[in-house]
């Protein structure tokens, strides 16, 4: 009698949506990191839908990694994701049946009152919200409400289970925390390979889009700017994503800038989603040599 195979594990994969994730750039992203990655901390400080770390994680797994956001109820999703992930499915699946445009609303409502929902329930609505919203786009505006409205999806697929089980998979072991970008400052060390994936300046004036958890403007930017130096300069192996405009380059003049080409994401008419060029910037001089 022939020996049944083992079912081939689901590859892991964002299971949120995100503005600029990175998931079909992440291979071409990859190969820009430094080649030893695997005996390396990684960290990512602006983790968003996680997509590189996924990718990381199938291709090019790091040694420890560290992923940290500034909205907490993101970082509360992928520690569930990691710790709870069938009680988040199960949650999910009463979600999923009771799916309607009111009931959109009424989840939408209550994840908006902070003090309410366990940590379960919370993370359960953000993925709720994000399967179901409008163009599938977490965003929330000044004061940290969620206001996307009401998406028309025929099916959605609100409770996924081999993606959300193969995240948590990818997840065990993954340090995940609650900080903004500031905190490498203290934590990150000499060797350590950051990917930096923060809001981008706008490519125009019309185009400024506001990132989840308010806005992320020209004083931001200078700071991260400063700390990409400070970091370079302690000896961390750095890479950050933005787009392709005058000001990243002043910012960042001195290192190493490649042109990526990139898919919009975010736009709400799939005929204006033209691939853009973006930059990922990279002190690579720091970058080890390939023996």
């Amino acid at each position: 009698m022939a020996t049944a195979l083992p079912l081939a594990r689901e590859i892991p994969k964002p299971f949120l949506k995100w503005a600029g994730g990175k998931w079909s750039l992440a291979p071409e992203i990859a190969e820009l990191l430094p080649h030893d990655l695997a005996k390396r901390t990684y960290r990512e400080p602006f983790v968003g839908g996680g997509a590189l770390f996924f990718w990381l994680k199938k291709a090019r797994a790091p040694k420890k990694v560290v992923l940290t956001d500034t909205l907490g109820d993101l970082v509360t999703a992928y520690e569930i994701v990691r710790d709870d992930v069938e009680s988040l499915l199960t949650a999910l699946e009463h979600l999923r049946d009771a799916h309607s445009k009111e009931h959109f609303y009424e989840v939408r409502e209550r994840f908006n009152a902070r003090s309410t929902g366990s940590r379960v329930e919370r993370a359960a609505w953000l993925v709720y919200l994000n399967k179901t919203c409008f163009n599938g786009l977490f965003r929330t505006n000044r004061s940290g409400i969620f206001n996307v409205p009401f998406g028309r999806f025929v099916k959605p697929n609100i409770a996924d289970h081999p993606r959300l089980r193969a995240a948590s998979r990818a997840l065990e072991g993954v340090e995940i925390a609650n900080h903004k970008f500031e905190h490498l400052a203290k934590k990150a060390k000499s060797g350590n390979v950051i990917y930096l994936d923060p809001p981008y300046v706008p490519l125009s004036k019309t185009a400024n889009f506001a990132a989840y958890d308010g806005a992320f403007g020209p004083d931001d930017q200078r700071r991260l700017a400063d700390l990409f130096r400070e970091l370079d300069e302690r000896g961390c192996l750095l890479a950050l994503s933005n787009s392709d405009t005058d000001e990243v380059r002043k910012l960042y003049k001195g290192f190493d800038i490649q042109h990526i080409r990139a898919a919009r994401n975010i736009s709400a008419s799939g005929a204006t989603r033209a691939p853009v060029t973006e930059l990922l910037v990279r002190n690579l001089n720091r970058y080890p040599k390939r023996s």
